[in-house]
């Protein structure tokens, strides 16, 4: 029976090794996709209504959820056809118009999915026959179609539990193989007593992690398809919004992670006979344990930014990394406050205490050594291809959240360096005069909690961040916004964003009606102070209603670019608006 277990679960895996080496092949492309171009074009003015919308992007996207959504001049939906790929490219989408469309201003938005499993969306505005004045900015119709604030905070805390379930699974299982059983094997008189007690605590830490993390797994389905298609979490449980979210990559990697903590279920129940073993080698167990904790291992990276952004060659392999160093480190720790405690509870003399205590404290500290060294060397090559700058560590919610992990991350250090270099010390010194462990082992509780504390807050912080985009990614093509005018509003769409020649659009819309602003005319200089480059006056050009258009804008430094908007409203009232436009 047993040995047909083992072939099964060989064979378990021997398939999902597959799938996991198609995953992980490099993708290079943006992290982000970026729309290159539209039909019809952004501001475009037509005779006649257009047949249909379509949307070409610089990489394949997954575009299942709807979509594509085009609003009339009052802000309410027209109905769309079936959603198609134009010659039947996975770059380019598009969707069919009713054919009694009418004169008016019309807005198309978008709704896409990247590589990465984040969703993108845009739009723009074009007129048929006379046009008229538009109620909704762009701004507010994406906004309609985004995802709540329950929705949101559900799948962060969905990612954060995932997060804590394979730390908690795999620096179990490293704990168990790499200290208890050479550690069981030389003090094997003194943990015999507990060692059915470990045994049976280990297996309800990481039985338990099991269940957590499939239903984690799962959960993630639902949200990404509700974030996805921009509705709530129910909705998106309906059979057709899931089946498309299996055909996603982000589906299939948490497909694949959820079989991974499947094929944990049988192994689980072995964990006494791994725990009671005397022999100091890995056997056969231990290596059907290792195999899908790796898989856990690789899924976080693969269903995130370091597997679509450039350079993948570097950002996967470091992402991977960190993600077990934590993990190790997360879950050893754990371990070590939850597990340690069972495994000595049975011995009676408090100087033996002592001896296993600091037998654990001294390999597990060789342990976190090497997976701090690991943290901090992946950490920052990450954190500088992503984040790539000062300013964007400060005014991005991403870098924001990188600085909050680093923080965090220093203080964990610090804590384990008082323990290496002071608690650890005393501690032998009291080993060595077989006295008990006194007011150093209490503390070293106490650290090992603080820090299983603050680890629990790194990985919170960590799901927050998997979920903004990396300023490197926001860069990477079209830059949207708007800024106030005055009593007025002024949105701004400039593409792509890139040293050379960049197309500028400017809306100006009245904040209180939405209607387009009545103005008399709207001159635009651009400027790099920087780089010492004085503004530069820009040709502009009506193109509708409340909207001005800048042909060719010539940026030819990289760089964060002033642009200022001077809004004449009537012959004596001018307005002025700046905003900036980074260049990459």
């Amino acid at each position: 029976m047993t040995s047909r277990l083992f072939r099964l679960i060989r064979r378990c895996w021997a398939a999902l090794a597959v799938v996991v080496a198609m995953l992980a092949l490099p993708a290079f492309a943006p992290a982000h996709a970026v729309l290159e171009s539209s039909t019809p074009t952004r501001g475009a003015v037509l005779k006649e209504a257009p047949k249909e919308v379509t949307f070409e992007f610089n990489e394949a996207v997954e575009a299942s959820f709807g979509a594509v959504r085009v609003f009339d001049t009052d802000g309410n939906q027209v109905q769309t056809g079936e959603l198609f790929r134009p010659g039947g490219l996975n770059q380019d989408i598009g969707a069919s118009l009713p054919a009694d469309l009418g004169d008016g201003v019309y807005t198309a938005t978008y709704r896409v999915v990247s590589a990465d499993g984040h969703p993108v969306s845009g739009g723009f505005v074009f007129s048929v026959g006379k046009g008229g004045a538009a109620t909704k900015t762009i701004s507010e119709l994406i906004a309609q179609n985004d995802v709540g604030k329950v929705t949101k905070a559900g799948f962060w805390l969905d990612r954060w539990v995932g997060y804590l379930a394979i730390a908690l699974a795999v620096g179990s299982l490293v704990f168990l193989m790499g200290l208890w059983g050479p550690i069981r094997n030389r003090r094997r008189d003194l943990l015999v007593a507990g060692t059915r007690d470990t045994g049976r605590r280990a297996m309800l830490i990481v039985g338990g992690s099991v269940v957590t993390g499939f239903c984690a797994s799962v959960l993630a389905l639902a949200f990404q398809g509700a974030t996805a298609a921009g509705t709530d979490f129910w909705t998106a449980l309906k059979p057709d919004v899931m089946r498309e979210v299996f055909d996603t990559r982000y589906g299939t990697v948490m497909a694949v992670r959820a079989g991974a903590w499947l094929a944990l279920v049988p192994l689980v129940l072995m964990i006494p006979r791994i725990v009671r073993r005397e022999n100091p080698g890995p056997g056969l167990l231990a290596i059907l344990l290792a195999l899908p904790a790796v898989v856990l291992l690789l899924t976080p990276s693969l269903a995130g930014h370091a597997s679509t952004q450039d350079p993948t060659w570097l950002l996967l392999p470091s992402d991977i990394i960190h993600v077990a160093a934590m993990s190790v480190w997360a879950g050893g720790l754990a371990a070590l406050v939850w597990i340690l405690p069972v495994a000595t509870r049975k011995i009676e003399s408090p100087s033996d205490r002592t001896v296993v205590l600091t037998d654990f404290l001294l390999r597990f500290s060789a342990v976190a050594l090497l997976a701090v060294i690991l943290i901090g060397l992946s950490g920052t090559i990450q954190a500088i291809v992503e984040v790539n700058s000062f300013s964007a560590l400060l005014d991005t919610a991403f870098g924001r959240a990188v600085l909050i992990k680093i923080i965090l991350f220093a203080v964990l250090v610090a804590l384990g360096a008082m323990n290496r270099k002071r608690l650890i010390p005393m501690l032998v010194a009291r080993r060595d005069r077989r006295e008990s462990p006194g007011g150093p082992g209490n503390e070293a509780r106490r650290n090992l909690r603080i820090e299983v504390l603050l680890v629990s807050v790194v990985l919170a912080v960590t799901a927050a961040l998997v979920s903004y985009p990396p300023p490197t990614a926001a860069l990477s093509g079209p830059v949207s916004g708007s800024v106030a005018a005055g009593r007025d509003r002024l949105e701004y769409t400039i593409e792509p964003a890139r040293v050379g020649s960049n197309e500028v659009h400017v809306y100006l819309f009245n904040d209180r009606s939405g209607a387009p602003a009545e103005i008399q005319s709207l001159e635009m200089a651009f400027s790099l102070p920087e780089s010492d480059i004085a503004p530069i006056e820009a040709d502009v050009r009506k193109a509708g209603p409340g909207h001005y258009v800048v042909p060719s804008a010539q940026l030819g430094v990289k760089g964060t670019w002033q642009a200022e908007a001077a809004v004449r409203l009537s012959r004596f009232n001018e307005v002025q608006a700046t905003f900036e436009v980074p260049v990459r």
